[in-house]
């Protein structure tokens, strides 16, 4: 993961953010993290966010919260199972019931190290989560994005995706499960996705633009005991000191989130994520992710079996 020297950006911050009156965001687990802080902070510039989380609860909370602070902040919550089908389909089409556009969609919420379960629709949960359900919801909201003006689609991946690798013949890793090379390659399927989705929109003369981002080593829930896994006392010590000597706030890991979905120096396809201690904090820079992540033949078969699996096709 390098630096590009054509960045001109050194220390781009929410105070970076332009005015986003009028427009009108999607965030997948708005309700905690970095998403939580994008909320926080792109509402306050004006904009309208729908929070799309799975948990009402949480986020309800979550939207009471900020609004708390911003009793102007123009927030939606609309309910998202990313591990099932049916909920991302019913999510869309509630979306369009009630918004006529999407100015960007951020593909953020996410699964790590989960034992070895399934989603509703029987995918390995973290690639079920991370890669298939973003898919699924990209496709289903691309007639919105299509017909608005200079949207954008942001994928959130991962420094993990570097040691990432695609196991097409057994893409769930059925027999031969292991918890951090599912995410693993989870991670790399987002930039693959991400880079696909560039390609193809290109090549339909759309101009809805593909960004990828990662946040860094933040503070977050991701790696804590969840209803889905139980970390032993002995990971929960080892990520706590790592979290404490490293880990950015929710705030500052948002900063790559927000750069790629609004900072209009970024290109279609751009990457970007910050570079200090190898990547785990600093400021979002303009990035170059993984060789294998650029492998246009993996990302075109990844995309053809994504659309098998969810049946999801593209209208550009």
């Amino acid at each position: 993961m390098n630096s590009i020297t054509k960045d001109n950006s050194t220390k781009w911050t929410e105070k970076n953010l332009p005015d986003l009156t009028g427009k009108t965001i999607i965030i997948t687990g708005a309700n905690s993290g970095t998403g939580f802080a994008a909320t926080k902070f792109m509402s306050a510039k004006g904009a309208t966010i729908i929070m799309a989380c799975r948990n009402p609860d949480k986020a309800n909370k979550a939207l009471q919260s900020i609004k708390k602070d911003n009793a102007e902040a123009k927030l939606d919550f609309i309910q998202l199972d990313l591990g099932s089908l049916a909920s991302i389909r019913q999510f869309s089409e509630e979306f369009k019931k009630k918004y006529g556009s999407l100015d960007i969609l951020i593909n953020n919420a996410g699964m790590s190290q989960t034992p070895d379960i399934k989603t509703e629709d029987g995918f390995e949960m973290q690639i079920g989560v991370n890669h298939l359900g973003h898919y699924a919801l990209t496709g289903h909201l691309m007639d919105r994005l299509v017909s608005t003006k200079d949207s954008r689609v942001v994928t959130m991946s991962s420094m993990n995706h570097e040691q990432g690798i695609m196991n097409f013949d057994n893409l769930f890793l059925e027999g031969e499960y292991h918890q951090m090379k599912a995410y693993e390659q989870s991670k790399l399927a987002n930039l693959l996705f991400s880079y696909e989705l560039h390609r193809r929109l290109g090549r339909a003369g759309v101009s809805v633009e593909s960004i990828a981002a990662h946040p860094g080593f933040v503070k977050s829930n991701i790696m804590k005991s969840n209803e889905y896994t139980k970390r032993s006392f002995g990971f929960t010590l080892m990520f706590n000191v790592f979290d404490a000597l490293l880990a950015m706030t929710p705030d500052k890991g948002s900063l790559g989130i927000m750069r790629a979905a609004t900072d209009r120096t970024l290109k279609n396809g751009d990457y970007v994520g910050p570079t200090n201690i190898g990547g785990f904090r600093g400021f979002p820079k303009l990035l170059t992710s993984s060789e294998r992540s650029y492998n246009e033949i993996d990302a075109n078969k990844l995309w053809e079996m994504s659309e098998q699996l969810t049946g999801v096709e593209y209208v550009f």
